[in-house]
């Protein structure tokens, strides 16, 4: 099933199980009930998520966005707060964080394509490696947390699929080392094929040069007998 709404969700652990999570300014924070709001990108999105194992940075509510759509402003500038009433909201219950971050889909291609986002906005939520979609009209402060805390149960939901494999600078030096050496086999093999073609036609030429020098021999030899 494509899921064209996004928030992610993992694993719930307790709070001091949970890593320090990277903010948007690139410094390392302690999100427990805290109301930051994470910037994801395909360089940090399954290190700080962990989406598809479901391991233990904890639940993510996830918005998928592009500045140049509209609707996506409008579900920025309530995102914030949202994140804050979420922390406040599992602080006074004694409950574990949910984690709160945005993804900008204009520089995230294989996390849309990896997640079958094809509109935007989109909310998703990872948890325990399932995402659930967030459905349904406004994207309200009151609905997305009650989204995060409880009515996640009742969406549309499937497996993380697996991180996609981009060819690390490693793989890159290997794949080209291994194209070259397929390249140079390959030119290897024409050289020889075009010297066994040359060879035989060398063969043929000078058997083809015997019989004819052999003819005009016998030739030469009746004539001088006559």
């Amino acid at each position: 099933m494509t899921i064209t709404v996004s928030a992610a969700v993992m694993l719930s652990v307790t709070a001091d199980e949970q890593p320090d999570i990277e903010s948007a300014d690139g410094e390392v924070d302690d999100l427990a009930f805290g109301a930051q709001v994470v910037q994801l990108d395909e360089t940090n999105f399954e290190h700080l998520t962990q989406a598809a194992t479901g391991a233990t940075s904890g639940d993510w509510l996830v918005k998928f966005c592009k500045a140049s759509v509209p609707r996506c402003a409008r579900v920025d500038s309530t995102w914030q707060k949202m994140a804050q009433q979420l922390a406040a909201s599992r602080e006074s219950q004694g409950l574990p964080r949910i984690n709160v971050a945005t993804v900008d889909t204009s520089e995230s291609a294989w996390l849309t394509k990896r997640f079958g986002i094809t509109s935007v906005p989109v909310v998703l939520l990872f948890k325990g490696g399932v995402m659930y979609s967030f459905h349904g009209g406004g994207f309200s402060v009151e609905r997305l947390v009650q989204f995060a805390e409880r009515d996640f149960e009742r969406s549309s939901r499937m497996l993380v699929p697996p991180e996609p494999h981009v060819a690390t600078p490693h793989d890159q030096t290997f794949l080209l080392t291994i194209g070259t050496v397929a390249a140079g086999a390959a030119v290897l093999w024409v050289v020889d094929q075009l010297l066994i073609r040359y060879y035989k036609y060398t063969k043929r030429k000078q058997k083809q040069a015997k019989q004819t020098a052999a003819v005009e021999a016998s030739a030469s030899a009746a004539k001088a007998q006559d």
